[in-house]
């Protein structure tokens, strides 16, 4: 049985920010869980992706379980605004098909509770690189010229952790540039073929982006030519404001700024 750890004081012991902690953990392939404590029943929505729109109460007892791709993105933007609300994320919960087998249900968690933490694997803390020397255990001096040192430190490495979490391999639109600029040199010509999957998969069909894998896609219906919704799960939202949790937005000025960025390494 599996020890899990609390999010938050493992960021505390290494120092850091628990979102960019979350950021550095799911960046490498980690899952961050829901822990739920008190004993009693949680109320939640059965999900059917793939299936169908059709959705269903359900309960589940206390326990540990691990987020969905898309609320694991969720979970980190939330951290960062400072929050810790959990209403509206989705966990996925395995349980006994009545056939000797196992069936995976995912759930989204249709009511707020304050006793829900987040918590991760030791083994997958243990993978994480130390911090650099100049921050794990720094001595800093109060106005000294260590201490502005190693602020700066600080402050560069938390940007090259989130640099690197946001850019190429972990946006679907940075690696499909990646991808197509080593046969196509028009940027133009490239946006359109990204619109092409978007019109392939209309947030209900997964479409494939070779070196990220296989995601969903929308055009926004008030504004198709140049923005474009994103899920790991399917959606039914056409609008580029109110998006539900897990969808994000990708605008054509950020893909032409990308591509160029891109085509100048």
């Amino acid at each position: 049985m599996i020890d899990y750890l609390n999010l938050e004081d493992v960021a505390v012991q290494r120092g850091e920010k628990s979102d960019l902690l979350a950021r550095k953990l799911v960046a490498n392939g980690c899952y961050l869980y829901l822990w739920f404590d008190n004993n009693r029943k949680h109320k939640a929505m059965m999900l059917f992706p793939g299936v169908s729109k059709k959705e269903m109460d359900y309960e589940f007892d206390q326990g540990t379980y691990p987020l969905t791709q898309g609320s694991r993105e969720a979970l980190i933007k939330i951290l960062n605004r400072g929050e810790n609300t959990t209403e509206g994320l989705e966990i996925l919960i395995e349980s006994d098909d009545g056939f000797k087998g196992f069936v995976t249900y995912q759930v989204r968690l249709t009511e707020e509770d304050k006793s829900v933490c987040v918590v991760v694997n030791p083994d997958d803390v243990a993978k994480l690189p130390p911090l650099p020397k100049t921050i794990e255990g720094a001595s800093v001096q109060r106005g000294g010229p260590s201490a502005k040192n190693n602020f700066e430190n600080f402050v560069n490495y938390e940007k090259d952790v989130d640099e690197r979490f946001e850019s190429g391999k972990r946006k679907p639109h940075t690696v499909f540039i990646t991808n197509e600029i080593k046969v196509n040199q028009n940027r133009g010509d490239t946006w359109k073929k990204f619109i092409q999957l978007a019109n392939d998969s209309v947030g209900k069909k997964q479409v494939m982006i070779p070196g990220y894998g296989k995601i969903y896609l929308r055009r926004v219906r008030l504004n198709p030519e140049k923005e474009i919704l994103y899920s790991h799960e399917q959606f039914d939202h056409d609008k580029s404001k109110k998006m539900p949790i897990g969808v994000f937005l990708i605008k054509r000025t950020a893909f032409d700024k990308a591509w160029t960025k891109i085509a100048q390494q």
